[in-house]
């Protein structure tokens, strides 16, 4: 056994990020499906493009039109992470410019958009799955207050 928190009799499904270290790294323990987040992001932009055709196809006017011409959900999710990492990188470089001491503001890393993204993704896909999701996050038993 792990040295990981765990809830004896709760099921849990595996999602890693598409990179060969996170796949074998990832706790195992009381899984019962495994899936990548690549996998998750073709299941929500078939689903998208399913709800897209059907308003284009019931809205035969220019509603229809544009909504074929928005982006997609994974799209949209990808663009609000950007959106945001900018923002906090605008603010720890005003932060540590305008200060004379060291920030401890720091520019969000490449890992976080990944892991950002990766979190977006599963609440997005399970929550259009199950019609609701509860995220329960693996924490080292060291780590618990």
């Amino acid at each position: 056994r792990n040295n990981y928190l765990f809830f004896p009799g709760i099921k849990r499904v595996l999602i890693t990020l598409d990179d060969p270290k996170h796949i074998a790294y990832a706790d195992r323990e009381g899984i019962f499906m495994e899936l990548r987040l690549s996998q998750l992001m073709e299941y929500l932009s078939q689903e998208d493009e399913k709800v897209r055709d059907q308003y284009a196809s019931e809205s035969k006017n220019e509603v229809g039109a544009h909504v074929k011409t928005t982006p997609s959900l994974p799209e949209t999710i990808e663009e609000s992470i950007d959106h945001r990492m900018e923002t906090l990188t605008m603010e720890a470089h005003r932060h540590s410019t305008s200060s004379n001491r060291q920030s401890t503001v720091k520019a969000p890393r490449l890992s976080t958009k990944q892991y950002a993204t990766l979190q977006e993704v599963t609440k997005s896909a399970f929550r259009k799955l199950c019609g609701e999701i509860t995220i329960i996050h693996t924490i080292e038993r060291e780590r618990i207050p």
